[in-house]
């Protein structure tokens, strides 16, 4: 089981919404609870203020005679015979030299009043909110339970809270049909790809789609003209490779018939060296386009790592020199012998440096020279050359040389080859960021390619 299946039996149908309402609910909850909470302890003080200022006004209601006796301007709420269970009740009391005159609930146990005011008692176990206040020697002091308060606050509380909790389903569904709506470029993206093939890569419309959404919108537009691309390349390369293939596969499929009717040995010998020098070239062909096929410009890259040119230009040289001399070509190396470091694959570089060399062997003619050399640029680029003092490429034809399959006029009968060689030298040089340029040799006659890389490319 992959990556991707594992994931997908971790977390079955995960979806987007629900993710996003599993955190939002739970985040919302928890921000009316704080709200209700900040709202209930700021209407604890309000009330606390509210209810002393009532028992201020219950005070001023109170008159106190010139004998003592007491009377009330208006009996207003609260001033009445105290009952424990009556919430909204006051409790009155009057002191004389601190001696309780006067009380409307004789059980209380409220100890004598000490200064005006108003003030917090805690008498056996009960809270008490008092405000006292003196006139003409007598003492004058308003109480109510704390618990009546609270019982009050506790009544606000679940006023405050129940709006919060009735909303949470109506801010469920919202929250449900707002991020599915919020979605919707997403499926919309989604419909697109689905529509999509190999022969239709339209690119997805990002001009109505949301800045966060946007992005994710290019880079699939991005990744599906890649695609488009390779599709293309792919489509090209399979159309050039059965077009060359099939001329050779004829030849040899020709020439196995005429063998078959051949009457006399030399004929057959013959026939013989001609399938021979076709299978030749079909494998060659076939080795080249596996080749090319490998280091197309979106192909996946390996590691990179430092590799010594110069050490790579006598490897490949002593691998050729065979070749070189059964086609009576002097092949040699050229230029200092210290490293020339570059950042780059071995292996694809090799390709690159035995085609070149397969190439000016092939072409040079017999009696011709091929200097191979690896040196450093004025700049510091590592510079690598393959020279010969051959018949050269026409300047008409330096650009059209890099294509696949192209063979010059000169060359087509002349000398077998596949047309491939500095295509591939071209792709590998791209893959390594390196120039490839073609120039007359020094003496003015023959071909040199020179493949230039970055100052960046060396190695330390």
């Amino acid at each position: 089981m992959n990556a991707l299946h594992r994931a997908k039996a971790h977390w079955p149908g995960i979806s987007l919404r629900r993710r996003l309402l599993l955190w939002l609910l739970p985040a919302a909850c928890v921000l009316g609870v704080l709200a209700s909470a900040g709202t209930y302890w700021g209407v604890l003080r309000e009330l606390d203020d509210i209810l002393d200022d009532q028992m201020r006004s219950m005070s001023n209601q109170i008159v106190v005679g010139t004998d003592g006796t007491l009377s009330f301007r208006n009996r207003g709420p609260g001033v009445h015979p105290y009952r424990a269970d009556d919430l909204d009740a006051v409790l009155l009391q009057v002191w004389r030299n601190g001696t309780l005159v006067y009380s409307t609930d004789n059980d209380a146990g409220l100890p004598p009043p000490a200064q005006p005011g108003i003030a917090t008692l805690d008498v056996e176990g009960q809270s008490w909110r008092t405000y006292v206040t003196q006139r003409a020697g007598t003492t004058i002091r308003l109480a109510q339970a704390r618990r009546a308060r609270w019982a009050a606050i506790a009544g606000i509380a679940v006023h405050l809270l129940w709006p919060v909790l009735s909303l949470l389903p109506v801010l469920a569904l919202g929250l449900w049909f707002g991020i599915g709506y919020g979605l919707r470029p997403l499926r919309a993206i989604a419909e697109g790809l689905k529509r999509s093939n190999a022969n239709n890569l339209e690119p997805v419309d990002i001009t109505t789609m949301p800045n966060e959404v946007r992005p994710l919108a290019e880079a699939i537009n991005d990744l599906l003209v890649r695609l488009d691309r390779s599709f293309t390349l792919q489509r090209h390369f399979i159309a050039d490779a059965a077009h060359e293939l099939r001329t050779p596969i004829m030849g040899l499929s020709i020439q196995s018939q005429l063998l078959q009717r051949a009457t006399t040995p030399d004929a057959r010998e013959r026939i013989l060296a001609q399938i021979h020098s076709g299978t030749t070239r079909l494998a060659h062909l076939a080795e080249q386009l596996l080749t090319l096929a490998r280091i197309e410009p979106d192909a996946q890259d390996t590691g990179f790592a430092p590799v010594d040119l110069a050490a790579l230009c006598r490897s490949v040289v002593v691998d050729r020199a065979r070749i070189a001399d059964a086609q009576r070509v002097d092949l040699g190396v050229v230029g200092p012998s210290s490293p020339v470091v570059v950042d780059g694959n071995a292996d694809t570089l090799r390709v690159l440096l035995n085609n070149l060399v397969d190439n000016a062997i092939r072409y040079a003619g017999a009696g011709a020279s091929v200097d191979v050399s690896a040196s450093a640029g004025a700049d510091g680029s590592p510079v690598l050359e393959v020279s010969d003092d051959g018949p050269g490429i026409p300047e008409a034809e330096h650009a059209d040389v890099w294509e696949r399959f192209y063979r010059g006029a000169d060359v087509q009968t002349s000398t077998p080859g596949s047309g491939l060689g500095l295509s591939i030298v071209k792709r590998i040089a791209e893959r390594h960021r390196a120039t490839v340029a073609l120039s007359t040799s020094a003496g003015g006659h023959g071909l040199t390619v020179t493949v230039r890389f970055g100052a960046s490319a060396r190695a330390a």
